[in-house]
């Protein structure tokens, strides 16, 4: 009886320290919803070229203007990322999107134009000279040539900010799928978001951002989320925020 109870202390302590933590799941509750100050980019009727589209013989369209630089367009086979359902897919266009600019993309919406199809790409959280494949969003085959190409940024959003991981305030490790948060400042917190993307060394893979939160911190105190796409394999921490 007295082991039994252990027993169920230990699990009681261990809900109450998960309790804080939500967007572990798999329905997209922890993927980065695309930001309110979102605007439409506005059009330079594709008369701007970078060097790697020209040499695919490709337009880039007005991307030069937001910093953004294709490197190639590719086929793509594996998990399937941009919906948060990690399904197996093959044949998938991508495209690999180089930030050239001085801050973080935020949130940039991409149109790549192959003949008559139209190929929808988004893209969040893509720091200054980095770069990611990102998958077709309706997982639309790649086509059996590029030649012609054209690339348009459609929406666009920058960071005003870099976000960092507020290193002064927050205390974040990793282990395995786990992510544990500490409040190292002298203030109570409310709401902390942990932001994060997959990524396979320097190459972010897919244009999604996901995150786990923290529904309050007191001073001096940590949880652990276990976060659903998160892995020390293949994932990247981007950046943390909290409210007072």
């Amino acid at each position: 009886m007295k082991k039994t109870a252990i027993i169920l202390l230990a699990l009681a302590l261990a809900a109450l320290m998960l309790a804080g933590c939500t967007g572990g799941g798999d329905d997209l509750s922890d993927a980065v919803e695309i930001p309110p100050e979102t605007t439409p980019a506005a059009s330079s009727g594709g008369d701007m070229q970078n060097d790697n589209a020209a040499q695919n013989g490709g337009s880039s369209g007005n991307t030069a203007e937001y910093g953004l630089e294709i490197k190639g367009i590719s086929k793509y086979a594996g998990l399937f990322v941009e919906d948060g359902t990690d399904e197996t897919v093959s044949d998938v266009c991508a495209v690999t999107v180089r930030n050239n600019a001085e801050k973080t993309v935020q949130y940039a919406h991409l149109t790549v134009t192959i003949g008559e199809t139209a190929y929808e790409f988004d893209v969040t959280t893509l720091p200054p000279d980095a770069e990611v494949q990102l998958l077709e969003l309706t997982r639309r085959p790649m086509p059996e040539s590029t030649d012609g190409y054209t690339a348009l940024v459609t929406m666009y959003a920058a960071f005003d900010a870099e976000p960092g991981m507020n290193a002064d305030a927050l205390e974040i490790t990793t282990q395995d799928t786990a992510i544990t948060v500490k409040n190292i400042s002298d203030k109570d917190m409310g709401q902390v978001y942990v932001y994060y993307k997959v990524a396979y060394g320097e190459l972010y893979l897919g244009g999604i951002t996901y995150r786990v939160s923290v529904n309050g911190l007191a001073a001096g105190q940590s949880t652990t989320c276990y976060a659903g796409h998160y892995s020390t394999e293949y994932s990247k921490l981007m950046f943390a925020t909290y409210e007072h």
